[in-house]
């Protein structure tokens, strides 16, 4: 016959339970620094923007992606359970 997969998919890694675990302003608090400073980095050197407009651009579009991160969290942690 042919290859018979389990029913049950396999486990995630222990850093994503752990994080899927974090309430929602925690994982905020923890991504959006973390987002900030990349988009940061990457509007004033790969998008050339000047220094305030990376800024804002920074602060704006790491609030976004948190969110994101957090209602994927959230939708992966309820997908599971």
């Amino acid at each position: 016959m042919g290859d018979r997969r389990s029913a049950t998919p396999p486990r995630p890694p222990r850093l994503v339970l752990w994080w899927e675990a974090l309430e929602a302003w925690r994982q905020l608090a923890i991504s959006f620094p973390i987002f900030a400073a990349f988009m940061f980095v990457i509007n004033l050197g790969a998008f050339s923007q000047p220094l305030l407009r990376s800024i804002f651009y920074g602060l704006f579009e790491g609030g976004v992606l948190s969110g994101l991160l957090a209602v994927a969290a959230a939708t992966e942690r309820g997908r599971r359970h």
